[in-house]
């Protein structure tokens, strides 16, 4: 009997041996190769405190909560494209696709093109995630124009460098895209299916010395606004929108101290102008600025101001100033304290106090330059 154990005992590992030396066979490279068509999978926590007095209902507002969980996934597609997808979950539980768009790298001509939903390039700003920025809300002028999330839509667009005889990094993008709701962006209002957005970007690019640098932006959009109707024959015509954006963004970083000291200098220019009816018109600005030094090796303090004017018919106006102190344990979080004053169209004062704590794990992108 115990011959017959040894023996079934032997016969059963051999038998799992040789069929793991069929399944991973020499050179295979096991899980490191299976890897390769793995897309890269990335997650930001975005948490936030919040204190303060405003006239508004803040008790609506949770002293704490996790903002959003942003997910990343990224991937080359083939030797000629690229996708990536960002899938948020607030704290209510919302899923949203944030962005999720193909992008083909080597057309004809030097030209790249992009297919899907994405943040349209209406100034630079609007590029980059909320979680991914330096504060705890939206500058107020982007907020007023385009709403609490950064401008977003679905179509395609093309981009191509510019040759110049400067050798300077000169981009055109052109996208067009369906019209946000009025709800999502609210210099817009879309009205047909046929009544797209058009937006157009050149920026360039250009060191000034070892040390510091450049980027000069001008942008262009045109969207429906809603529509009127003849009240005579009942006809109805769309409204259009059109915005421009100018931004300026400087950078400076000793290469010889990159570690402990840097500057960064951000204003971006809004004017909107939007149709009201057959005869009239409205045009609308805002802008917003920003400044951040690096004082030591993870600390940073920064400062923003807010201009903008409402969108509605009368020429009041927003003004106020955000101030923070930021500290990176790592790369990969951050800890900053952050104090807000704005003061209302009708002169009343919203005085705010924020935690903002971000993590993230995985080989998340590169932000926009």
């Amino acid at each position: 009997m115990k011959y017959f154990i040894f023996t079934f005992a032997f016969w059963a590992g051999s038998g799992f041996i040789h069929a793991q030396s069929i399944q991973e066979p020499a050179g295979s490279g096991g899980p490191q190769a299976s890897s390769v068509f793995n897309p890269n999978i990335s997650v930001i926590g975005w948490f936030q405190g919040l204190a303060g007095h405003t006239p508004t209902a803040l008790d609506e507002n949770p002293a704490f909560k996790l903002h959003e969980a942003e997910i990343g996934l990224q991937s080359v597609v083939d030797p000629y494209s690229r996708a990536d997808v960002f899938i948020s979950v607030n704290d209510e539980g919302k899923v949203d696709l944030e962005e999720g768009y193909f992008t083909a790298l080597a057309l004809p001509y030097g030209f790249g093109a992009k297919l899907g939903k994405f943040q349209p390039d209406l100034g630079k700003f609007n590029r980059t995630h909320t979680p991914e920025t330096d504060f705890a809300d939206r500058p107020l002028a982007a907020q007023r124009f385009f709403g609490d999330e950064p401008l977003k839509a679905v179509g395609g667009g093309i981009s191509r460098l510019i040759p110049n005889p400067w050798d300077l990094y000169i981009n055109a993008d052109v996208q067009v895209a369906n019209t946000p709701s009025n709800a999502d962006a609210p210099v817009f209002a879309q009205a047909n299916r046929g009544d797209l957005l058009y937006v157009a970007r050149v920026s360039g690019f250009s060191d000034l010395t070892e040390s510091a640098n450049l980027t000069l932006g001008i942008s262009y959009a045109n969207g429906a606004n809603g529509f009127n109707v003849n009240a005579v024959d009942g006809s109805s015509s769309t409204r259009r929108s059109q915005v421009g954006a100018l931004d300026l963004t400087f950078r400076w970083k000793n290469p010889r101290r990159s570690i402990y000291r840097s500057f960064f200098w951000q204003t971006e220019y809004y004017a909107a102008r939007r149709d009201l009816s057959p005869a009239s018109n409205a045009t609308r600005s805002g802008a917003f600025t920003h400044a951040r030094w690096q004082f030591a090796r993870r600390w940073f303090a920064g400062v923003r101001a807010d201009w903008t004017q409402l969108l509605a018919q009368d020429d009041s106006a927003e003004t106020g100033g955000l101030a923070y102190l930021t500290f990176y344990p790592s790369e990969f979080s951050l800890v900053s304290i952050q104090a807000k004053h704005l003061r209302f169209a009708d002169g009343s004062v919203e005085d705010l106090g924020f935690l903002k704590v971000t993590f993230n794990f995985g080989p998340h992108g590169a932000h926009p330059f």
